[in-house]
């Protein structure tokens, strides 16, 4: 399934997606934080947007809900924890839906709480390479915040849970380009990272989408286990260490 990002290029370096169906044209618009943007973005690829998607109930997810809907007449899915806080859900989506796009186009489901406790991420396993539309519970070379109705043991079950599902090739899609700045704060505790010294190079250049593969390489919330991250964070139970990491990185 074709992922459109649309970089809005605030000062949050919001990014929004249409995932569309080739054969039909039909799209769904994921997290659209700007309408006007959104729908300049389909018209210009022949998209008619169908479906309204949001990963969490945060205002910058799914505020522009109602504008979208009533110019597209499309339908507002989200998280059915997220009922009565996100406004006139027509579907309500758990662990395991299925969301079907145009002709044979799916986004599956998958439950990835921590950032907040309704968040979802969306999965779309129809290509060659595996796509997961996050929100904001995974960066390039990060993870969400949970300080904004989050729990961070709760993040860190989510994380260790991904990687170990996911395939490695499984491309991410976040909420936020917090790539740059993500990478910076890696190098400040491992200076040595190749891979996280190479892709510093590359995310000046734009967006970047890393993949799977890559965080284990680039991300210290991945490399928990790691030597290095174990000296700067302490010789402590894995969820505190990841908790330490997610301390440091609010602070930094």
């Amino acid at each position: 399934m074709p992922i459109l990002a649309t970089p809005v290029g605030n000062s949050f370096a919001h990014i929004s997606y249409l995932a569309w169906c080739a054969e039909t044209g039909d799209a769904a618009a994921i997290d659209p934080y700007h309408v006007d943007l959104t729908l300049e973005t389909a018209r210009a690829h022949g998209l008619r947007i169908t479906h309204i998607v949001n990963t969490h109930e945060h205002w910058d997810h799914a505020g522009r809900n109602a504008p979208l809907a009533a110019t597209t007449g499309a339908s507002v899915l989200a998280p059915k924890a997220a009922a009565g806080v996100i406004e006139t859900i027509d579907r309500m989506l758990a662990d395991g839906d299925a969301i079907a796009i145009g002709s044979g186009c799916t986004l599956r489901v998958i439950e990835t709480p921590g950032h907040t406790m309704t968040h979802i991420s969306l999965l779309d396993e129809t290509a060659d390479e595996p796509a997961l539309l996050c929100g904001d519970t995974l960066f390039g070379a990060g993870v969400g915040n949970v300080g904004y109705g989050g729990h961070g043991p709760t993040l860190f079950a989510t994380i260790d849970r991904l990687r170990a599902t996911l395939d490695p090739r499984t491309r991410l899609y976040p909420g936020h380009d917090y790539l740059a700045r993500n990478l910076a704060f890696t190098l400040h505790h491992e200076p040595e990272n190749g891979a996280a010294l190479a892709l510093r190079e590359q995310a000046r250049e734009g967006a970047r989408f890393t993949t799977m593969a890559e965080e284990e390489e680039i991300n210290l919330f991945f490399r928990i286990d790691q030597p290095t991250v174990c000296a700067a964070f302490g010789e402590v139970e894995r969820e505190a260490r990841f908790l330490a990491i997610r301390h440091a990185r609010d602070r930094w």
